[in-house]
């Protein structure tokens, strides 16, 4: 197992201007991308939250969203491929009649892995529809999942991406409540022995402050690198051989006694699915 090089962007996002916010990226991914495997932006980074009070309306959502073969992922594919790195950024989707919160790993070969969120949180419903998958794919010669936000405070969540072979965890966030978060992020991380990155969003909606503060948690649940809460690239090489160290004396997911009734599948190769 190698050592990989990750960068959060913990960034301010501009709601409801993804030409600014893909602008930023961009800047970033051209500083950032030589000397890091991955680059992981927050959650909807790309348009953002368009409603002021932070729940987004259906009419904003449907504006702003695109398909995933659309003009923003296949930026996202000539930025990855121009800098040799893989690019993980919270975005709107639009499938059909439907919007979701989705994230996306780009890598220079392409889409790499997208998933939708799965929990959403308040009246967040109102302007997306909810995920109905997991999700987890080969990466760097290890497996990497998605998770976005509110997902992250359910175990069964990480416990699902985990189940499927994923050593890391990539998270996109916009939160408010940091402390709730970095106790999830600690937790997931160690009762599933893999790593868990999370980027949060900074910035002012309404009367909503984001509040940063991403982490990146190691197979033990220790904190390995933290950010506070203005906005930073906060670098971090990670030693993915802890994943197997963490597990020679107790593994929790060989041992555990509660299993998942619906199993996982190759829907695509490198890629591992398991529906809800």
């Amino acid at each position: 197992m190698k050592k990989v090089n990750i960068a959060l962007a913990q960034l301010i996002c501009e709601d409801g201007r993804p030409e600014n916010n893909l602008a930023r990226l961009d800047h970033i991914v051209d500083q950032y991308g030589h000397s890091h495997d991955l680059i992981l932006f927050p959650e909807t980074f790309i348009m953002g939250f368009p409603s002021p009070v932070g729940f987004p309306f259906p009419e904003d959502c449907r504006a702003l969203a695109e398909q995933l073969n659309g003009p923003i992922v296949k930026h996202l594919e000539r930025k990855a491929k121009e800098a040799n790195t893989s690019i993980v950024v919270g975005l709107y989707e639009k499938e059909g009649e439907n919007i979701y919160n989705t994230t996306v790993l780009v890598g220079p070969t392409g889409l790499l892995l997208s998933y939708r969120k799965t929990h959403l949180w308040g009246e967040e419903s109102e302007g997306v529809k909810a995920g109905n998958c997991f999700r987890s794919c080969s990466w760097q010669g290890t497996k990497v999942g998605l998770l976005i936000c509110y997902d992250i405070e359910f175990p069964e969540t990480a416990r699902a991406v985990a189940s499927m072979g994923a050593e890391l965890l990539l998270v996109t966030d916009g939160n408010w409540d940091g402390s709730v978060h970095r106790v999830a992020v600690q937790a997931r991380a160690h009762e599933n022995q893999i790593f868990v990155a999370l980027v949060n969003r900074l910035g002012q909606l309404g009367e909503t402050t984001f509040c940063g503060e991403s982490v990146v948690v190691d197979p033990f649940g220790r904190i390995i690198a933290e950010a506070g809460r203005e906005e930073e690239v906060l670098s971090v090489s990670i030693d993915l051989s802890l994943v197997q160290e963490s597990r020679q004396q107790y593994d929790y997911l060989k041992e555990r006694r509660v299993i998942f009734t619906t199993p996982s599948k190759e829907i695509e190769k490198g890629i591992w699915e398991i529906k809800i």
